[in-house]
């Protein structure tokens, strides 16, 4: 008979790597909307303005989902719960892929984005039920890499099946077979959830994990009662949202302001900015083990140089003037390096560390809304800052001083952002030390 170490190992080991795969799937879920607008501008089947209705449509359900699921989350079987999330997001594909009126396909879109929200609840929820607090950031960051495991596998996937369809049954199937394709990832990752993602540790019949003699006695609601009024978790929300205006910054602009600004090609400007988002999927991994045994599993210090880092990154890439491949490579390499480990502790492990284990989807939840407000406000505002001259080609808005220099105001909101960050996380870090 297996001793009980061995089992809780061996079901820990099968638990991470499903919630790895099956939150990759949700990812293919998600991208195979941005992978098709191409085609489906192309073949006539929506206008772009009725495209960006549809992707607003899906981030302000997701911003709503993510606090009304983490709260779920709390109170269900999570294995049951992200099985149903995933489903109603393949039926949602699937529905796309008959082409269905535009009104219909912001409806369903927005109803896909709401159960997107329910995946990261449902594995921020049962890692905390599978591991202590000691443990948890270890595996929350190797989790987070999963992020970057859904990107590439929507891309590869959604690219293999345009091409091939497309060639063999014509361009006005493949769009369409960009989105069944995403429903049969979605059908298989369902099966891999079912088979091995495990709700909690009692359902193995295997012991719980000991929680904290303060926390042992809170149950959910008093402890998604704690997550709501505790300022610690807000802040960190907050800091949270300033940080993804930096991040979706380079996301949303960063090909842009080095063509612009630049004058590199396409091709070029897009190598640069795809530096950060390796780089970013190797720091995720390595945050919260380093934050585990060094750190005593405490966030806030390796989240402050992240932080002083981001500052950096982006100073380097939008101060200096003139076109230095060198510099804006290095500037990506230490921008990912701080975005991994951003992303994964003010993205939402500090603010589960800040409650009790029963409402770490409550906490996610409140951090995560934090982290696509941040996100909306950036697109605005990103979007005011840059003109269009009157020869056609774009502009950025700044001010030129005597020497011929010119401050764009573009780097001075985005920089701002990163370093109001900063203040937030170290602002969290003392109202919780206070508390």
């Amino acid at each position: 008979m297996k001793s009980l170490e061995k089992r809780y190992a061996q079901a820990r080991a099968r638990q991470v790597a499903a919630m790895l795969f099956v939150y990759a799937t949700f990812y293919v879920c998600r991208l195979a909307f941005s992978a098709s607008k191409k085609g489906m501008i192309e073949q006539g089947a929506y206008t772009p303005a009725e495209i960006g209705c549809v992707g607003s449509a899906m981030l302000f359900a997701y911003a709503i989902g993510k606090v009304v699921n983490g709260f779920i989350a709390d109170r269900v079987n999570v294995k049951k719960y992200i099985m149903f999330g995933l489903f109603i997001s393949s039926l949602g594909n699937l529905l796309v892929g008959f082409h269905v009126p535009a009104l219909m396909l912001a409806v369903v879109w927005f109803v896909n984005g709401f159960a997107q929200a329910s995946g990261a609840p449902c594995c921020v929820v049962a890692l905390s039920r599978w591991w202590p607090k000691e443990k948890r950031g270890t595996y929350y960051g190797i989790w987070s890499c999963s992020n970057n495991l859904g990107e590439v596998l929507a891309y590869i996937v959604s690219a293999g099946i345009v091409v091939w369809v497309g060639r063999t049954f014509g361009p006005d199937w493949a769009w369409r077979s960009c989105f069944w394709g995403a429903t049969a990832f979605g059908l298989v990752g369902i099966s891999a959830a079912f088979l091995f993602f495990g709700n909690a540790p009692e359902d193995e019949g295997l012991p719980p994990v000991p929680v904290p003699k303060e926390d042992a006695k809170i149950d959910t609601t008093d402890g998604q009662r704690i997550a709501v009024t505790s300022v610690a978790v807000w802040m960190i929300a907050l800091a949270g949202g300033l940080f993804a205006a930096s991040r979706y910054a380079i996301i949303d602009w960063g090909m842009f302001f080095l063509q612009v600004k630049k004058g590199y090609a396409e091709g070029g400007a897009a190598t640069i900015v795809s530096i950060n988002s390796i780089v970013g999927a190797v720091s995720s991994a390595l945050s919260g083990i380093i934050s585990d045994r060094f750190f005593k599993s405490s966030r806030k210090e390796l989240a402050v140089v992240a932080g002083m880092l981001n500052v950096v990154a982006l100073s380097l890439f939008m101060l200096v003037p003139g076109r230095h491949v060198w510099l804006d490579v290095v500037a990506m390499v230490l921008f990912g390096f701080a975005v991994g480990i951003l992303l994964t502790f003010v993205g939402g492990l500090m603010a589960v560390d800040y409650v009790p284990k029963c409402a770490a989807g409550a906490a996610l939840g409140i951090a995560g809304m934090g982290n696509y407000i941040g996100a909306g406000i950036q697109s605005v505002v990103s979007g005011c800052l840059i003109l269009r001259a009157g020869d056609g080609t774009a502009t950025l808005v700044g001010h030129t001083f005597g020497n011929g220099w010119t401050l764009d105001y573009l780097a001075v909101f985005w920089i701002g952002m990163a370093a109001l960050s900063v203040v937030c996380i170290l602002a969290a870090g003392k109202v919780r030390k206070a508390g």
